[in-house]
């Protein structure tokens, strides 16, 4: 097991995953769409995309990366929500 890479695909992750769900919650508050599966789509499109741009992961761990931040944002969101500019379409 590579545990750098797999420290490199959590870490990557983490940042996709704040800014998936920022992403996802300026699209409820402008847009008014409200459905689970674009959001879960969108997230591991953002995930991806933004491991592949930003890090020297191959396509498969960047995919992983993918997986990851449809299973984490929504948690890590729930942490960050209030710091870091984060804003909620619940307030």
């Amino acid at each position: 097991m590579n545990l750098n890479i797999l420290t490199d695909i959590l870490a990557t992750s983490s940042l996709a995953s704040l800014i998936a769900t920022q992403a996802i919650q300026y699209i409820k508050d402008n847009f008014k769409i409200n459905n689970c599966l674009i959001f879960i789509v969108l997230e591991f499109i953002i995930g991806t995309l933004f491991s592949l741009s930003f890090t020297n992961l191959g396509l498969v761990n960047s995919l992983w990366c993918g997986f990851i931040v449809i299973i984490g944002a929504e948690a890590l969101y729930k942490i960050f929500k209030g710091k870091l500019g984060l804003k909620s379409s619940n307030n």
